[in-house]
C-alpha cells in the first residue's frame, strides 16, 4: 500500500512540474499568436488602419522596412498572386535560443496551400515573416 501511495504521489508531482515548465511557453505562444492574428487581420483589411496597430508589435528594424505604403503593396501582391484568403491553420511552434517561429498553413482562392512563417525575437516582437506557396500533389487512383 505504501508503494502505491508513493507511486501515485510521484506521478502527480511530475505531472504538476511538467505543467509549470510548459506554462511559460504557453504564455509566449499565446502572445505571439495574438500578434499573428493582428497581422493577418491587417493583411485582409483594405485600408491601413490595422497596420498602425501592428507596428508596436514589430522590432524597430522591421518597422523601418515596412511603411504603410509597402504594407499596402504587400497586400496587393498577396491578392494578385494567391487570391483571397479562405482559411488559416496553425501548424507548428518552434523555440530557439534567439527567438521563436510560428508556422501556419493558409488556404487562398488561387493557391491551395501557402506556408506562412512568422519569426519573433526573445522579447516577443515580430522580426520576420515569409509566405511560401506549396504544391499539393493529387492522389493517384
Amino acid at each position: 500500500m505504501k508503494k502505491l501511495v508513493a507511486l501515485v504521489t510521484t506521478i502527480l508531482v511530475m505531472a504538476v512540474s511538467g505543467m509549470c515548465f510548459a506554462a511559460g511557453d504557453g504564455t509566449d505562444l499565446n502572445k505571439q499568436q495574438r500578434v499573428v492574428d493582428k497581422f493577418v487581420t491587417a493583411l485582409n483589411t483594405p485600408d491601413s488602419s490595422g497596420f498602425a496597430q501592428l507596428r508596436g508589435d514589430m522590432v524597430a528594424d522591421l518597422q523601418n522596412k515596412i511603411t504603410p505604403e509597402s504594407f499596402a503593396e504587400l497586400q496587393k501582391q498577396l491578392k494578385e498572386r494567391f487570391g483571397t484568403q479562405k482559411a488559416i491553420h496553425f501548424m507548428a511552434y518552434e523555440r530557439f535560443d534567439q527567438g521563436d517561429r510560428l508556422t501556419y498553413l493558409v488556404n487562398y482562392s488561387r493557391q491551395q496551400v501557402v506556408r506562412a512563417i512568422y519569426g519573433f525575437d526573445k522579447n516577443g516582437k515580430m522580426n520576420e515573416f515569409v509566405f511560401v506557396p506549396l504544391e499539393v500533389q493529387q492522389e493517384q487512383k
